[in-house]
């Protein structure tokens, strides 16, 4: 397939000029500016949203040279075939992405220079044979049969891949906000070792941390004993800095003043009440506060106490 440079239009793409990473929606890098047509090139700028963690990494592999490609996104509004080539003569720009192997070869850096990256783009390879593709794609025997193509297919979508399996756990530790999953996921798949080197970073800071927390409720008087301390930073560990926070938040700070309090409390309340006054006027005023029940039970104490009294 061949798209016409001079039939795409470009006017809806430049108010919304967003960059994405591999064609996957939610995982916006950066913005494409100073979009033009030079002879049969469409170029633009790149600029890169570093203030998350996929936009930095990948900006960082753009420009090391590691990531080099584009490709981009179009609908199609008219289509004929030229010379036995089918060929778009007008469509609309809806994204442009940064991804890892282009479609096209030609489809690569061109040059970078001064903090622009300017990026030639076109559109994928001819699909000739779908059943060839998916074998190439899903890595199966040239002799696979369409059973064979459809089970693996199932079996993919059955069981999650390693890397949404580590950007899972990272999330439930944590490190990563559920809100970039697909971020994170895109960026796993694509260059394992930046996505590792992230975490192990995240876990050294999480680490740290906790730390700081479990010191601080020690010193508090939340935590008293070192083995408390072992199980909630296991607890931070393996749910992460919130959990723990909110976890400790509940426990109640228990000053070593109170306890003689409540110590001397329970004492002096003791002492009254094993303690029976032997004046009448006393002693009834003992039994009705702290032993009513007991007058109850022996209402001849009870008269001899108010005989007294008269």
């Amino acid at each position: 397939m061949v798209v016409k440079t001079d039939g795409i239009n470009l006017e809806a793409f430049r108010k919304n000029p967003v960059m994405l990473y591999m064609h996957e929606r939610k995982t916006v890098v950066g913005r494409w500016e100073n979009l033009r047509v030079e002879d049969s090139k469409l170029l633009a700028d790149a600029v890169f949203d570093d203030t998350t963690e996929l936009g930095k990494n990948v900006k960082a592999q753009v420009e090391k040279g590691f990531l080099r490609s584009a490709s981009i996104g179009i609908e199609i509004v008219n289509e004929q075939e030229i010379n036995g080539v089918r060929t778009v003569t007008e469509s609309v720009l809806t994204e442009i992405s940064i991804v890892d192997i282009p479609g096209n070869k030609n489809a690569v850096k061109l040059r970078y220079s001064g903090g622009n990256v300017y990026l030639r783009l076109e559109t994928p390879h001819k699909i000739k044979s779908l059943r060839n593709e998916l074998i190439s794609l899903l890595q199966l025997d040239a002799k696979a049969t369409d059973e064979d193509i459809i089970n693996h297919i199932q079996e993919l979508l059955n069981h999650p891949d390693q890397a949404t399996i580590d950007v899972e756990n990272a999330i439930s530790n944590g490190l990563i906000n559920a809100e970039e999953r697909y971020n994170f996921i895109s960026l796993a798949r694509v260059s394992p070792s930046v996505f590792n080197r992230f975490i192990d970073g995240e876990k050294k800071k999480n680490e740290t941390s906790i730390e700081h927390v479990l010191n601080k409720a020690f010193k508090d008087g939340r935590l008293k004993y070192t083995q408390q301390k072992d199980v909630y930073r296991k607890i931070g560990l393996k749910m992460g800095l919130d959990v723990l926070s909110e976890l400790l938040d509940t426990v109640a700070i228990v000053k070593p003043s109170d306890i003689l309090k409540m110590a001397r409390g329970t004492t002096s309340s003791n002492q009254q009440e094993n303690e029976i006054p032997t004046d009448p006027v006393e002693k009834l005023r003992y039994y009705r506060k702290y032993k009513p029940e007991y007058l109850k039970e022996h209402p001849e104490v009870y008269e001899q106490l108010l005989k007294a009294l008269k």
